[in-house]
């Protein structure tokens, strides 16, 4: 069956290391997936980015997920990720997009994913090119959607008090892996942090917040969505008067 390219989008992650705001992905996962048909996956790659990888080792060792490095060397000898050159990866995600007719990115904390490849951008070639993505790209947070819809549902606050998803300070969390281990009845869900496998799962939220959107949900990125189901928390812990640990 053909795609509408109207209805086709861009689903990426990323994997880095270096320092917060000079971040470089050396793990690039992203789907092309179709929003009107539960965010089906059209198209898939996952790619592993040897400039990175292998050319920024110092890095690598003090990535935050640096003890997942064995996994990786095990996949590329397997055939799980490919790898691919920073410039080979930029063509294959601008090409891509070109093809399926894509205007619109999303991500979980998109914000992040765009800048990350941008910076990666930036040192790569000593800040000749700034920016991963063309002009006109839109882009949207999965992250921001999921906090206005199914994290906002009193249901989910109660499953984050049931199983201790709350900070320090008392707030519910609201990373993609609580949001997917309450959509999934699996408390004890862990993310992969890897970037194909963390897209699909991402692909699955976006479609859960398509299907029970009541209007318009705003995609665009802002900087802390995680503060929009606080407002449901406290609202219950008005209502029933009790500490919020014993919902």
């Amino acid at each position: 069956m053909s795609k509408s390219k109207k209805n086709l989008a861009l689903v990426v992650d990323v994997e880095t290391c270096g320092k917060f705001g000079a971040s470089h992905v050396y793990d690039l996962g992203f789907a092309v997936v179709d929003l009107k048909n539960d965010c089906e996956v059209v198209e898939a790659h996952s790619l592993i980015i040897p400039e990175v990888f292998y050319g920024m080792a110092r890095e690598m060792e003090t990535a935050y997920y640096a003890w997942k490095l064995p996994q990786y060397v095990a996949g590329i000898e397997a055939g799980t990720w490919k790898v691919m050159s920073f410039w080979s990866a930029w063509n294959l995600v601008n090409n891509t997009m070109r093809k399926y007719g894509i205007r619109k990115v999303y991500a979980y904390n998109c914000g992040f994913d765009k800048g990350a490849l941008s910076q990666t951008m930036q040192a790569l070639t000593a800040g000749k090119w700034t920016h991963f993505f063309r002009k006109g790209t839109e882009f949207c947070d999965i992250w921001h959607m999921a906090c206005q819809t199914i994290m906002s549902q009193r249901n989910f606050v109660k499953f984050c008090y049931r199983h201790g998803f709350v900070s320090d300070a008392g707030n519910i969390r609201t990373s993609a892996e609580v949001c997917y281990a309450y959509m999934t009845k699996n408390p004890h869900f862990e993310e992969s942090h890897t970037g194909l496998e963390d897209v699909i799962i991402e692909a699955e939220i976006l479609a859960k917040v398509m299907r029970i959107r009541r209007g318009a949900v705003d995609e665009g990125l802002t900087a802390m969505p995680w503060k929009i189901p606080q407002v449901v928390r406290k609202q219950m812990e008005m209502e029933t008067a009790i500490p919020a640990t014993l919902f």
